[in-house]
């Protein structure tokens, strides 16, 4: 092809990766007919003198040039295709999707700018950081170790303007920050995962009654630190909290007090209010009773283990040694392995014997966690601070709930399923099938479209994937839930040997053709298949002809 000089209708030569640019998105739409739409979009640009706007595609798109884009009412396809190649420089809130869809985006181009301005899935599943997160680290005065940490987790790399340089800069930020966010790292294998989940243990023995140097007993200077790290403790949390040694019975070597150890709050997310009600159960509790250390870590085990996929964190505060022939270190080393402690058996030791912070120290080793040494009321609040910036960092950020979202969220079944690879939403055409979007159970699948007809299918590790429903819209902007066992049913077909010629089919009939749903290579393998009535074959041979398959139900055939 014989190379073009272009013009504006100013006179000025349009540069050459415009003209490649043009290009490309007629060599990427010409096989769907928007050709008319490619070709505005060349001349409108060259008309209005606008071609400089995306002339260089290595620059991130900024929201004036998205907002240009959509007044000229270029197709959806190529704004699209402008945002997933170049990225988007702006942040991507409430106001600026607002400001957009004003403006005439469509809800396809509104998802496309949501997912490049959102966080997006390291391979290690943490959240890749964004400038908004590190300059709010800055403004909450987190330590810069702890970001500059935080950044390990993260392979986001920033092209940063002389704007947000100066904006970080104000915040706090040092040299080294500023290198550090702009240069290609790799994730750190050490670097510990986001927490979901932790349990805050507390000391309430007859020993927490002593009066401190400020003039206060241990037990008001604790439900003191304790508030406000609650206060501090971020949003979302999953957040159990243990108290020991809250009662006493008869004398001091009555078994029943080193069994004195209460889950005061399961495990849940921590929000709002429930951070006022837990604060004012903090306010209530008294000192009596013995310190069985190693009891109460293991509770605070069995609420984490609710969940065990979950990485999770355990802080306990103790103003002394365990008093009741437990080895908290064992414990600490047996809840290590067994659970995702990414954050660790964090312990502080309140105003302890000299001689007993080596065995505290020991069961936050133990634990892969840190121990904090306070020996006053001062150093316990510096302790308990120190600790709240640790979890600010630590801490996975809940996923922000948007009200215009359209998704289909398919849970996990609460029956056994074979395993499975992903729930794919497929939109099916003319002689064509495309997966539009993918995710896991549980999993919240972005809808693209209101007015375009969707399957919904849940893929196997082996076999053929299964419409859990057909021809589905999503007219509403809300979330529907789905439970796989309410449109899926199991077939196994048991036999000797192996399944002749193509083996097991289970298949339905259609206008000349046979539709197969589902395939198996050997008898007695799981085979998930739609509810309805179905056909089973084996090899050339009809096992079963009208079958009817429920939802739920594991069908045997001999």
């Amino acid at each position: 092809m014989r190379a073009l000089a272009l013009k504006s209708s100013s006179g000025n030569v349009l540069p050459k990766p415009f003209v490649a640019f043009v290009f490309e998105e007629f060599q990427m739409h010409k096989s769907r007919n928007v050709l008319p739409t490619v070709v505005l979009l060349f001349l409108l640009l060259a008309a209005s003198g606008r071609a400089r706007m995306i002339a260089n595609t290595d620059d991130r798109l900024k929201e004036a040039e998205l907002l240009s884009l959509l007044e000229l009412k270029i197709d959806d396809d190529a704004i699209i295709a402008r945002i997933q190649k170049s990225g988007l420089d702006f942040t991507v809130d409430e106001a600026a999707l607002k400001r957009l869809a004003d403006t005439g985006a469509s809800e396809s181009v509104l998802d496309a700018v949501r997912g490049a301005g959102t966080r997006q899935p390291t391979a290690g599943g943490v959240p890749a950081i964004t400038y908004a997160d590190v300059l709010k680290l800055l403004q909450l005065e987190i330590p810069e170790e702890q970001i500059l940490k935080r950044l390990t987790k993260s392979p986001t790399v920033f092209t940063l303007s002389a704007d947000q340089i100066e904006e970080l800069k104000t915040a706090g930020a040092t040299k080294e920050l500023l290198i550090a966010l702009q240069t290609a790292r790799e994730i750190s294998s050490q670097a510990a995962e986001l927490i979901t989940n932790f349990a805050l243990v507390l000391d309430c023995s007859g020993s927490m009654k002593i009066t401190t140097g400020s003039g206060e007993t241990k037990m008001e200077a604790a439900k003191r630190v304790v508030t406000d790290l609650i206060q501090k403790i971020p949003e979302g949390l999953n957040v159990a909290f243990v108290i020991y040694g809250h009662e006493a019975f008869g004398s001091a070597d009555d078994p029943r007090n080193c069994q004195a150890v209460k889950v005061a709050r399961p495990l849940s997310p921590l929000d709002s209010s429930s951070k006022l009600e837990l604060i004012q159960l903090v306010q209530k509790l008294q000192p009596t009773g013995a310190t069985p250390l190693a009891l109460s870590l293991k509770v605070a085990g069995k609420e984490l283990e609710k969940d065990k996929d979950a990485f999770c964190g355990i802080v306990l505060i103790t103003d002394g040694l365990e008093s009741c022939k437990g080895d908290p270190s064992a414990e600490a080393a047996a809840l290590l392995a067994k659970l995702k402690l990414s954050f660790g058996v964090n312990v502080v030791g309140f105003g302890v014997k000299p001689e007993e912070n080596a065995a505290l120290q020991a069961i936050a080793e133990s634990g892969k966690g840190k121990y904090y040494s306070a020996e006053s009321s001062d150093e316990l609040a510096s302790s308990i601070s120190e600790i709240a910036k640790e979890l600010e960092v630590a801490a996975k950020p809940p996923i922000k709930e948007l009200s215009n979202r359209r998704a289909i969220k398919v849970l996990k079944p609460d029956i056994e399923f074979p395993p499975y690879v992903e729930i794919q939403v497929v939109k099916r055409g003319l002689g064509s099938v495309a997966v539009v979007a993918k995710g896991k159970y549980g999993e919240e699948i972005r809808i693209p479209s209101s007015t375009d007809k969707y399957d919904i299918e849940w893929v196997p590790k082996t076999g053929l994937a299964v419409a859990m429903l057909k021809e589905l819209t999503f007219t509403e902007r809300k979330v529907i839930e789905v439970k796989p066992e309410e449109h899926l049913g199991m077939i196994r077909v048991n036999g000797e040997g192996t399944p002749p010629g193509v083996g097991i089919l289970v298949f339905q009939r259609g206008l000349g053709s046979i539709i197969g749903l589902q395939e198996s290579k050997k008898f007695g393998e799981i085979m998930v298949v739609p509810s309805g009535k179905v056909n089973i074959s084996v090899g050339d041979d009809i096992l079963e002809e009208g079958f009817t398959v429920e939802a739920g139900t594991l069908h045997e055939i001999e």
